[in-house]
């Protein structure tokens, strides 16, 4: 059995500013970073005045429809902005801790003149999160591969961290420990915890003994009000975005191991299980190539058109192909030869014995 834990890590509100609001705000910031277009006239600036005490301020200046327009976005991670030190607390909402989240952040961002408190904008991103912890790291760099190896979503791309955006401090290195799917309303993003708190400088001695896999789901406000329905504030939001963590991870990985969720196996034992299963020489055959073609390519959808081809086979007949290799138990998506483990079990599985 493992441990788990959920909740919210970070959200996000906006508001729309005047000129004079945001001439007065930008006056007042030590600024990070700007970024400037020429042709546009567009100003973006990113604030990390308070980045220690849990908030990070975006400033923008940009055109739309012939007319200036001037915008604030303030992303808060609540359990940091309340007082925590811990870089894994998640934060699990009631009316008393909402108060004083709001009243924190609220006297940080008077000092450079934020016309409006946050609980009067607009919340426009939450990121509904799930931690699962292990004894050992092997589990969770297997687990970082079968995602990165799973299904893409329809509509949404897989994204890696490059050296110029300044998103992560070694962009190679997290691309092995992180897999990002995102679209236009929301991303699903899966990495190794503890490789990113020890990249950033975050591990404690504490820390440094903890396995951590971090699911989690951004999903931006069009997405938010499908998936946790209309809410009457900001707090509720919070709220029903804590209790349905679990639920909207879940969804993810439905879709990322659809007809894939059985038993992660060292190829070689897959191999073997399928000799044994009693299936014709061209089930075995087709399927084994399969299996082969997931481990070369970047993602299961690759592997299952790289498979249809050769073998000339239509999109019914692949996935009867994916429901008996479903049926043993077994994923697609294969261990190395080399892994530590023998097999995993699914992540779905996983999450659901932790409840």
């Amino acid at each position: 059995m493992i441990d788990m834990e959920s909740g919210v890590h970070t959200y996000s509100v906006a508001m729309t500013l005047t000129k004079n609001e945001f001439y007065e705000i930008d006056a007042h910031l030590s600024v990070l970073r700007t970024e400037e277009n020429y042709w546009t006239g567009g100003k973006r600036c990113t604030c990390h005045d308070f980045c220690e005490q849990g908030i990070v301020l975006y400033l923008s200046r940009f055109k739309s429809g012939g007319h200036q327009l001037y915008r604030l976005k303030v992303r808060i991670e609540p359990c940091r902005v309340l007082g925590s030190s811990s870089p894994l607390a998640l934060y699990q909402p009631n009316r008393k801790s909402y108060q004083q989240l709001v009243k924190t952040a609220d006297r940080m961002l008077k000092k450079i003149k934020v016309p409006r408190s946050i609980d009067d904008m607009k919340i426009c991103r939450q990121d509904m999160t799930v931690d699962l912890y292990f004894q050992t790291e092997e589990p969770v760099k297997q687990y970082v591969r079968a995602c990165q190896k799973g299904m893409v979503l329809p509509h949404y791309k897989q994204e890696r961290f490059r050296d110029a955006e300044h998103k992560a401090k070694y962009a190679e290195e997290a691309n092995r420990g992180s897999c990002r799917q995102t679209c236009k309303s929301a991303s699903f993003f899966v990495y190794n915890k503890s490789a990113q708190l020890k990249m950033t400088g975050r591990d404690t001695d504490v820390l440094k003994e903890l396995h951590i896999l971090r699911l989690e789901a951004e999903l931006k406000r069009a997405a938010l009000k499908k998936r946790l329905g209309e809410q009457a504030d900001n707090y509720h939001y919070l709220k029903e975005g804590a209790r349905q963590a679990k639920k909207v991870v879940e969804w993810y990985l439905k879709r990322i191991f659809k007809n894939a969720d059985g038993e992660h196996l060292r190829f070689e034992d897959a191999v073997i299980m399928m000799k044994q299963s009693g299936w014709k020489e061209k089930t075995r055959k087709q399927i084994t190539y399969l299996l082969r073609k997931v481990s070369d390519s970047r993602s299961l959808n690759a592997a299952i058109g790289k498979t249809k081809q050769k073998y000339g086979l239509s999109a019914g007949q692949m996935e009867r192909l994916l429901i008996k290799l479903r049926k043993l138990d077994i994923s697609p998506i294969t261990l190395p030869n080399t892994s530590k483990n023998g097999r995993l079990k699914s992540l779905m599985r996983l999450m659901k014995e932790c409840f």
